[in-house]
């Protein structure tokens, strides 16, 4: 009998549905085996994982892995390049629950920026200074600003329809041009160019799927208006960091950033970020608070019923290779 290793905690009650509903599986979870301790016999009858932490090491114990399920959209912690190289493992994700939250985090941070709020406090608090403060005269009304929503995922298009309602003028990029309800116009990834230099807010929000190291270079950051908004959800791999705080030395060029990087993977205390004026960087809090749907434990179930009749092509949310 293959195991099915549930890294990540189900309530009792789900275990059991799964215990009924699959008997031809053992269903291993943290209360019944130490996940750390497990030797190379018994990673050898895991066919099914269940989980967002897997290594290298245990990837090539678990020879007869067939089909991993992340419950969080968050795909770093998983040697995702090693089990593409092995090219026989179904790779599934639950997709990011709290897309209202992010989108409320995003239009907070923005709406921060353009009325400066972060300023005030370290203004003179001379009365007389205070009203005649230089961040009275530069602060913004969104209406009519440049939004530009890069990625239309469903993170994506939460944010550009939050955008939208605050009468922003919204332009979507994404990998193909196509009509999309919260946008004024769509243009394609090799359109980002001609754009950028328009855009007074620029929103990376890029589904985990289409990521790329260094995505976003200095030669894009040049590229945006000076006294813009950068605003960047999920990995910070996606920026080049060294080029951001370049770019960051120059005078007036960004308002301000906002950062929501992924708490699993700390930014180092050494990383040139921390030094970027008008930064806010923050620890994956953007879908917080967390809602209580168990989004994660259904997709799984939906999946696992696909996946012992054969049916691979109904398995949803599928981001790596198949056998």
């Amino acid at each position: 009998m293959n195991t099915v290793l549930l890294q990540t905690h189900l309530t009792d009650e789900e275990i059991r549905q799964l215990i009924n509903e699959f008997p031809q599986f053992l269903f291993l979870g943290p209360s019944e085996v130490n996940y750390k301790n497990l030797g190379i016999e018994e990673w050898g009858h895991v066919e099914i994982f269940y989980g967002n932490r897997l290594s290298e090491v245990e990837l090539e114990k678990a020879h007869q892995l067939r089909w991993v399920h992340s419950p969080m959209p968050n795909l770093n912690p998983l040697c995702i390049n090693e089990m593409e190289k092995r090219g026989n493992i179904i790779v599934t994700s639950t997709e990011e629950e709290n897309v209202a939250q992010i989108g409320e985090y995003v239009m907070g941070g923005i709406l921060a920026f353009a009325k400066n709020l972060f300023h005030w406090e370290s203004a003179d608090r001379n009365p007389m200074v205070l009203w005649d403060s230089k961040w009275r005269e530069s602060m913004w009304t969104l209406k009519d600003k440049v939004f530009l929503q890069v990625g239309l995922g469903s993170v994506g298009t939460e944010i550009a329809r939050r955008a939208n309602q605050m009468e922003m003028r919204v332009w979507g990029v994404q990998k193909h041009r196509s009509f999309h309800p919260h946008c004024h116009k769509v243009l394609s990834t090799q359109e980002l160019h001609s754009v950028l230099p328009a855009a007074d807010v620029v929103c990376l929000a890029i589904p985990r799927g289409e990521q790329k190291e260094k995505w976003f270079k200095r030669e894009e950051m040049e590229l945006m208006k000076n006294d813009s908004i950068l605003v960047i959800i999920g990995s910070k791999t996606i920026i080049d960091e060294n080029a951001l705080a370049k770019v960051s030395e120059k005078t007036g060029k960004f308002r301000g950033i906002l950062l929501d990087a992924f708490y699993q993977i700390p930014i180092s205390p050494s990383s040139k970020l921390w030094g970027i004026p008008n930064i806010i960087i923050t620890p994956e809090v953007a879908p917080r608070p967390k809602t209580s749907k168990k989004e994660a434990f259904r997709l799984f179930r939906h999946n696992l019923r696909q996946y012992i009749h054969g049916n691979l092509t109904d398995m949803r949310n599928v981001i790596g290779t198949k056998p």
